[in-house]
């Protein structure tokens, strides 16, 4: 027994000293990290590198870094003789919508007609109730431990369009799957589970709150205030539309979500991304009171936490002293995006390409990283 013991403080005493020294190098490293003061040709080689490995026909790229914005395109929009991205060239920017519903639900809760702590229940109409009440909240929602699946089976089974799969799916889908539900878990905070299903309610019990349609509450409580035209789920030119392209390179449809668009459906172009992006960083802005409420952790999950939409890296940027990445990501059969900033140092990115490719991810991520640790010139 006595050997069991001093093995096994032995074994704690090595993790001390490894977690000490972890910090201290963290610490160092940090401290010690060179500007090269050339972040436009770091962002240029991140952007030339991603077209010529053909990740994508085209990509996008926007930075905010203080009162500093750079837009810049690479590729092209489509194959077939298209143009380089601009700043107003529209992308579909799938799951990001989903920060959009959260932002759009935080509104309503300042204003006082709901609350994160509401039950479904109480704010779903009788024709949509769930068959058993679980207590399921709106917080459940936002944050993905509702316990409703990524897509629930009986859902999926109404995706029959391959190219186009949410576009048929009605409100009466939605409300018929709630009163006949048995495959829902139950709500668990400290149990995160990623639900596209969940996101698509909250937004519809948005509508059923306020008796306005969600491309209205985008509108009216978002894009006007922040002046934000292109943004929409729906595209008035259709000039300014990318192509989109799977992830074998094969064109596809842009998709339209029915039901379901408060987890995907809406379109914008990286400068209203940027206005966005600005709105959630800086303090003086008309909205950010509203939306900085949206970055408060919720729970956690392996690579941080979870806040009102928004996920928490924790991960990521740690050896480049960034220890809070407030981010998401999206994607549709043709579009991938990213979208993450450092609130403390009010950097952030906006990159999306208009092909199915999880090196958007990547992408974005480490031009964050760059532009977090290094100037323009």
């Amino acid at each position: 027994m006595k050997k069991v013991l001093k093995v096994v403080g032995i074994i704690l005493l090595v993790l001390v000293v490894l977690i000490i020294g972890t910090i201290f190098y963290l610490r160092y490293h940090i401290t010690h990290i060179k500007d090269s003061h050339d972040l436009q040709a770091q962002v240029d080689a991140i952007g030339n590198n991603f077209i010529q490995k053909k990740f994508a026909p085209g990509i996008c790229v926007g930075i905010v870094k203080g009162n500093t914005v750079m837009i810049k395109g690479y590729g092209m929009t489509n194959k077939n003789g298209g143009q380089i991205p601009d700043s107003n060239t529209i992308f579909e920017i799938g799951s990001i919508t989903k920060v959009f519903t959260a932002e759009i639900t935080q509104r309503l809760v300042d204003d006082g007609l709901l609350h994160w702590n509401d039950n479904i229940q109480a704010v779903l109409p009788d024709s949509a109730k769930l068959k058993f009440d679980d207590s399921t909240t709106l917080l459940n929602l936002v944050n993905h431990t509702s316990g409703f699946a990524r897509i629930p089976d009986s859902i999926l089974a109404l995706l029959t369009n391959e190219c186009d799969p949410y576009s048929t799916l009605t409100n009466a889908d939605i409300a018929r799957y709630l009163k006949r539900c048995t495959d829902k878990k139950s709500p668990d905070l400290h149990h995160y589970d990623y639900s596209n299903f969940g996101s698509a309610l909250l937004a519809n019990i948005d509508e059923y709150r306020t008796g306005k349609s969600y491309e209205t509450l985008l509108q009216e409580l978002i894009c006007f205030p922040l002046h934000m035209s292109h943004t929409s789920l729906f595209v008035k030119d259709s000039s300014k539309f990318a192509t989109g392209y799977d992830e074998k390179g094969n064109r596809t449809c842009h998709w339209n979500f029915g039901a379901m668009y408060g987890c995907g459906a809406i379109r914008s172009d990286i400068a209203d991304m940027i206005k966005f992006l600005k709105a959630n960083m800086d303090s003086n802005n008309l909205l950010y009171n509203s939306f900085h409420k949206t970055h408060r952790e919720t729970a956690l999950i392996p690579t941080g936490g979870i806040a009102y939409g928004w996920h928490i890296d924790k991960v990521n940027g740690v050896f480049s002293g960034i220890f809070n990445i407030i981010w998401h990501n999206g994607g549709t059969g043709g579009f991938r995006s990213y979208m993450g900033f450092d609130p403390k140092r009010k950097t952030g990115v906006i990159v999306i390409a208009n092909q199915a490719t999880d090196e958007v991810d990547r992408a974005g991520i480490d031009i964050l990283i760059k532009a977090c640790t290094t100037s323009w010139q």
